[in-house]
């Protein structure tokens, strides 16, 4: 017996109510436990993670690496 579950009516992830974007400054744990996760599983795209988060706080990288990394 198998169940089916439409997640997209039936469910909203607390992801799915976010309102700001997650950045070091908006939300500091969250956002590292991420970092530390992509970091870890998927270093090929932890550049453009920070680059993202960087555009997000409207930084350069550069300068974001100093301040929180």
């Amino acid at each position: 017996m198998t169940q089916s579950v439409n997640l997209p009516s039936d469910y909203t992830t607390w992801v799915d109510n976010m309102t700001s974007p997650v950045t070091p400054a908006t939300n500091p744990e969250l956002w590292y436990q991420w970092y530390s996760i992509i970091k870890e599983d998927a270093p090929e795209v932890a550049d453009q993670f920070i680059e993202n988060t960087a555009a997000k706080m409207e930084l350069t990288v550069d300068y974001f690496m100093e301040e929180f990394l």
